[in-house]
């Protein structure tokens, strides 16, 4: 495994993946009870892929099982970053783009439409959740989607979350407008080669497939209280269970 340090961007420069995706479920569906999870797939035809689908994200990954693949640099240029809000979507709080940002990964250019917070994490190291992952979501000129996620360990406070968090809002359907220049303290030109990769699936319903994950191996430090903002806004977990591998391979 890789080592490079890198900072919240240059790791993502830093995967629900909720609303803010293009393709969503119309059907009302929670993270518990009757409309959890493991339900998803009864709620809507649509939502299918969520009980039968064969690739579907999150997953927990095994770095003793991982295939080290001698994988390609991915590119990262993450500049001019415009948000238009950050907003609570009932599922996850978000952060909406204007314009800026994208990654290069076998060649193709992928845009940042929007990254989203889960906590406790979706994905899994070993088998153990972290406190914090957000997924960055980006989409080809063919609407193909590749999610970068970052994993945040307890530790320091994080500037960016500070930020982001003044604006925080509270309440399903509340959206807050961010400045021009909300964003400018992660804007990165960069390569980074410590990743796992995987093919998956939206982690929330219609839990669409044909989705390439990207999780960095290096994590970043987040303070107990900027986890405990978050807890307090979304008022519930919003992590789906990892899912099985099946015939997949991660590769490293």
């Amino acid at each position: 495994m890789k080592k490079t340090v890198i900072t919240w961007i240059s790791a993502v420069a830093l995967t629900a993946i909720t609303s803010a995706y293009a393709e969503q479920s119309t059907t009302e569906w929670t993270y518990e009870g009757k409309s959890g999870p493991e339900h998803w797939g009864e709620l809507s035809t649509n939502n299918v892929m969520c009980s039968k689908g064969q690739n579907q994200s999150p997953i927990n990954i095994d770095p003793k099982e991982t295939i080290d693949f001698k994988q390609e640099p991915i590119k990262l240029n993450y500049s001019m970053l415009v948000a238009e809000q950050i907003k609570h979507t009932g599922h996850s709080i978000q952060v909406d783009m204007r314009s800026g940002g994208s990654i290069t990964l076998d060649g193709v250019e992928y845009d940042l439409q929007q990254f989203n917070f889960h906590t406790p994490s979706e994905n899994t190291v070993n088998g153990k959740h972290f406190p914090l992952e957000a997924q960055f979501v980006h989409k080809d000129d063919k609407g193909n989607l590749a999610v970068l996620a970052m994993m945040f360990i307890p530790g320091k406070e994080d500037a960016t979350l500070t930020r982001l968090w003044e604006n925080l809002p509270s309440q399903k359907g509340e959206a807050v407008r961010l400045s021009a220049k909300a964003l400018k303290s992660i804007e990165a030109d960069t390569s980074f080669t410590n990743y796992y990769r995987f093919n998956g699936s939206l982690t929330t319903p219609p839990c669409s497939e044909g989705v390439r994950w990207i999780v960095m191996q290096t994590p970043m430090t987040v303070s107990q209280q900027q986890i405990q903002i978050l807890q307090a806004a979304l008022k519930h977990p919003n992590n789906r269970p990892t899912q099985p591998l099946h015939a997949r391979k991660v590769l490293e």
